[in-house]
């Protein structure tokens, strides 16, 4: 599992850094990406995203940003970086 944090700028508050999970999921077709939608209210919407097998790095970074140049967001964003996690059991 892995994450992406997003720094973005909000004007009252200066900046506002929030994450994304990343999720690897068998039962989904191999190339798919699925955003998981927030209930609360958060300037991106997305709090996870179930990948399929056989999508790499390259292809989420792209989907991210494709949706928040969709939701408008896209210019605001300041940084933008992947973080893997090791999986403790």
């Amino acid at each position: 599992m892995s994450r992406i944090l997003l720094e973005i700028a909000c004007p009252p508050h200066g900046f506002q850094r929030f994450s994304i999970k990343v999720i690897k999921r068998y039962n989904i077709p191999s190339k798919d990406i699925i955003p998981h939608l927030s209930r609360k209210l958060k300037p991106s919407k997305v709090n996870r995203l179930y990948i399929g097998r056989n999508v790499t790095e390259k292809e989420i970074k792209r989907f991210i940003v494709d949706y928040l140049s969709k939701e408008g967001i896209w210019k605001m964003v300041l940084d933008m970086k992947l973080l893997n996690e090791i999986a403790r059991y």
